[in-house]
């Protein structure tokens, strides 16, 4: 009994090293509204991906030269690949109906759209399915195929700019009677 305590103990002070080491929070839809509440502009806050977001394309033979990312055959077909790692530091271009515009890359229509998920809370890659479930996304101005687990993309700032939740908060020492 004494044994499965002490490895109990042990994983959860693991399991909080590891949680409570990150720099980084989500990025939430309160987070959003507070920032439009104080006039703070969304385009001065650094964004992170919270997972590796892979997606990809068929290339004609005779567009391969102009190609941006990585090109590679697959099964006799070229294949044009764009890699965004955990973690890319990324700008949010604008908001529209909700919607974040975020840009992990200079160029223009080189963006990815995030939007709040199920519960509402916090922002994850917008991804559009087909009949086949297969993820779709428009990426400069190219229809690509989106990698499993890529969709699960989540936003993230780091924990020194939660001054979005705290902004304008005081504490009121109170007042006491004269004498």
């Amino acid at each position: 009994m004494k044994k499965y305590f002490i490895n109990f103990v042990s994983i959860g002070v693991i399991v909080f090293l590891f949680t409570s080491c990150s720099n980084k929070i989500y990025f939430t839809n309160e987070m959003r509204i507070k920032l439009d509440e104080y006039d703070l502009e969304i385009g001065k806050v650094q964004f992170y991906n919270s997972n590796k977001i892979v997606f990809k394309r068929v290339l004609p033979y005779d567009s391969a030269a102009i190609a941006n990312g990585a090109i590679k055959f697959e099964n006799g077909k070229l294949i044009n690949s764009i890699i965004i790692k955990k973690n890319t530091p990324g700008t949010c271009e604008f908001v529209e109906d909700g919607l974040l515009n975020m840009t992990f890359e200079d160029g223009d229509n080189k963006y990815l759209i995030f939007k709040t998920g199920f519960n509402g809370k916090y922002y994850e890659l917008l991804v559009n399915r087909d009949l086949k479930n297969f993820g779709q996304i428009v990426y400069d101005n190219e229809n690509y195929t989106i990698q499993r687990g890529s969709e699960k993309a989540k936003l993230l700032v780091k924990k020194d700019q939660d001054y979005i939740l705290r902004a304008q908060q005081r504490v009121v020492k109170g007042k006491k009677v004269a004498k």
